[in-house]
């Protein structure tokens, strides 16, 4: 027999090698699998439960590997008891930016780190809200109550949520849709987050903080032109009636503006996100600006998107995520999160005392296992739902880092959509106090 000689260069050879290693390496799509079990498992018995012993009571015959969509969801009565009204209305084409398909799979458990769990364990020995019946008191780290009671304690949560020592997200675009759900405009920005207080990852809290500041979120817009070089810095104090210090550079006055509290109701830059809305729930805890009624709802098991590794390549399909997507090709626009599981949920609802607020009311879905908030939906005075959120994390399989990838909030009067499609950078050691100077960014922004 004859066989012909086929020239293979070793270059070729050994990139081969290392390709097919690291496939074998890589998770599967759609899957997040602990890097640490025996750290999930004092986890879970930290919390007292797994997540996924809790859940596939409501509607079992909506299974793993099932996918959902227009054409059948109303096959299954059950799924109107697995997603509120506002998502559940969505699978119907006729809806202003129908859903894209359900993909369902298997609950994972998750979990935060090693450091997360300790501190949380060190806070409920001393946490407790104080005489002021809001301010949140012997709290360290971790947890804010492990197993809240009722509205106040929950609330806390959406107060402290985890979201590492520090973050930053290069960039966070902004991705504004119309009426006909099609492309209108696009914002980027630069986000910093950086803890001052109860530091749980890898940093010391910042010392002296004698004015108590919890936290600082600030950020630099980069695109489009007529916006480029605008920032802002908004400080977070603990003390619950302690406004928060919120600044906004302005290059095309070349000033720096002081914002009120009352400035956190509006848009950014003509989007669907409010300033208070920033991470769901973004509201300054007050007894006497705009307060607030917080009640605890029964919690349940609902369908939300799974969460990925927050480690990737620039790109996601790079990593395997082809699924995780922003499709404009269509008629009309559609998020894919790739795919949905069961979750077990604590819900806040937060009713406004104050009728110049811009919300009558707020239903917050909050994420035991890592404690935050994925879900909500905000209604307006006259008691129409007005705007609706929902995103997914990339989420560290060793706990330690969580941050955002893509979700979106919906105008459902005004019928506007802002998707929200963010890469980030999870615990930058590069990050101090400097970027929580508006004066610092600012210089940066020219």
């Amino acid at each position: 027999m004859n066989c012909q000689r086929i020239n293979i260069s070793l270059p070729v050879v050994l990139l081969s090698i290392v390709l097919g290693f690291l496939f074998f390496l890589a998770p599967p799509c759609n899957a997040w699998k602990t890097k640490d079990p025996k750290l999930a498992e004092e986890y879970a018995n930290m919390l007292g439960f797994k997540v996924k012993d809790r859940v596939g009571k409501v509607a079992p015959n909506i299974e793993p590997g099932m996918v959902i969509d227009s054409s059948n969801y109303k096959d299954y009565p059950g799924l109107k008891e697995l997603l509120p009204e506002s998502l559940y209305s969505r699978l119907d084409l006729g809806a202003y930016a129908p859903l894209a398909p359900i993909k369902i799979v298997e609950t994972d458990q998750y979990h935060l780190g090693r450091g997360w769990m300790e501190k949380s364990m060190e806070s409920a020995k001393t946490i407790h809200i104080g005489e002021d019946g809001l301010s949140l008191k012997g709290y360290v780290g971790g947890y804010a109550f492990m197993h809240p009671k009722n509205g106040v304690e929950l609330i806390q949560w959406a107060e402290n949520s985890y979201l590492g020592d520090t973050g930053a997200l290069r960039p966070m675009r902004m991705r504004l849709y119309g009426r006909n759900n099609r492309p209108e405009r696009e914002m980027r920005q630069h986000v910093n987050f950086l803890r001052y207080m109860n530091c749980t990852d890898w940093k010391d809290d910042i010392q002296p903080n004698p004015e108590k500041i919890n936290y600082v979120v600030s950020g630099t817009f980069i695109y489009p032109r007529d916006i480029s070089g605008t920032a802002y810095v908004r400080k977070r104090y603990l003390p619950a009636d302690k406004p928060d210090d919120f600044f906004l550079y302005v290059p095309s006055m070349r000033r720096t503006r002081r914002m009120s509290s009352r400035d956190t109701q509006d848009p950014l830059f003509g989007s669907d996100v409010i300033w208070d809305d920033y991470n769901t729930f973004w509201q300054k805890l007050s007894t006497t600006d705009f307060p607030n009624e917080y009640k605890m709802l029964p919690s349940r098991e609902m369908l939300l998107p799974t969460y990925v590794d927050f480690d990737w390549p620039d790109d996601r399909a790079l990593a395997g995520y082809t699924d995780y997507k922003i499709d404009e090709s269509g008629g009309q626009v559609q998020l894919h999160f790739g795919s949905w599981q069961r979750r077990w949920v604590h819900i806040c609802e937060v009713i406004s005392k104050d009728p110049a607020y811009c919300y009558s009311k707020r239903v917050i879905v909050n994420e035991p296992e890592i404690h935050g908030q994925v879900q909500g939906d905000s209604y307006d005075q006259a008691g129409r739902l007005w705007r609706t959120g929902i995103g997914d994390c990339n989420l560290s399989q060793d706990g330690v880092g969580i941050m955002a990838d893509l979700s979106e909030v919906i105008d459902l009067i005004n019928n506007h959509r802002t998707i929200l499609d963010f890469k980030g950078h999870t615990n930058p050691k590069w990050m101090g106090a400097e970027y929580g100077d508006v004066r610092f960014l600012s210089r940066r922004a020219k």
